[in-house]
């Protein structure tokens, strides 16, 4: 609907204040989110993306201020507290684990940083829920084969809709990063089938009460 360009323009400028520091761009696929960064004058990008491919696409064409880094949300490969900011357009709900992903976010985020999540949405309320449903799973896949037609072989929208089915409802998400990340707001577009939340990172329950592998805190 022409809305994901302006969400991401939104999450970028949420994390302005961050611009002299390390910003992760998760999922960052051919460079979209990481273009606009650079674009807003944010000078250190580190790009994860477990497809080299996509990497080397974006490298080819952002420059030596883009630094890629093949890997997933759930084991980063960073030190503690070293990121000013983190920012995920649209993949977040691909992940395998949104507990150690977000965990993961604020590990390597320093206190004071801040989280920007762009993605679709799943609504809290049950009929709401059900038209965007509809929406993803029958009239989406149509209209974006009228668009890519001629562009690519099959279509690679179809791909969203089980990533929405199992997406967790706009707002137990929110709770979600709360717990993890800290502060959130959530911000609704398209009825709720878009959604951006901005979270701060300061102090929460898991960061006195770390989570052992085993699964118990202490």
């Amino acid at each position: 609907m022409g809305l994901a360009g302006p969400l991401r323009r939104r999450a970028v400028a949420f994390l302005r204040s961050h611009r002299r520091e390390w910003v992760l761009d998760s999922g960052a696929g051919p460079g979209v989110s990481s273009r606009m960064l650079l674009e807003n004058g944010f000078e250190n990008i580190v790009a994860l993306d477990p497809s080299i491919r996509l990497l080397r696409f974006a490298r080819s064409r952002l420059g030596q201020w883009f630094c890629p880094v093949v890997g997933v949300a759930e084991n980063l490969p960073f030190r503690p507290s070293c990121l000013g900011a983190v920012i995920t357009c649209f993949s977040l709900r691909d992940v395998m684990s949104l507990d150690h992903s977000l965990d993961e976010f604020a590990r390597v985020t320093r206190r004071g940083g801040a989280l920007a999540v762009v993605d679709i949405g799943k609504p809290d309320s049950g009929f709401w829920r059900s038209l965007i449903g509809f929406y993803v799973s029958h009239l989406m896949p149509v209209l974006a084969r009228v668009w890519i037609r001629g562009k690519t072989s099959g279509n690679p929208f179809r791909m969203i809709i089980p990533t929405w089915k199992k997406l967790k409802t706009n707002g137990q998400l929110s709770d979600l990063i709360e717990r993890s990340f800290g502060p959130c707001a959530l911000k609704s577009f398209f009825l709720g089938g878009l959604v951006v939340f901005e979270a701060d990172r300061f102090s929460v329950w898991k960061d006195a009460f770390p989570v052992r592998p085993g699964g118990t805190a202490g």
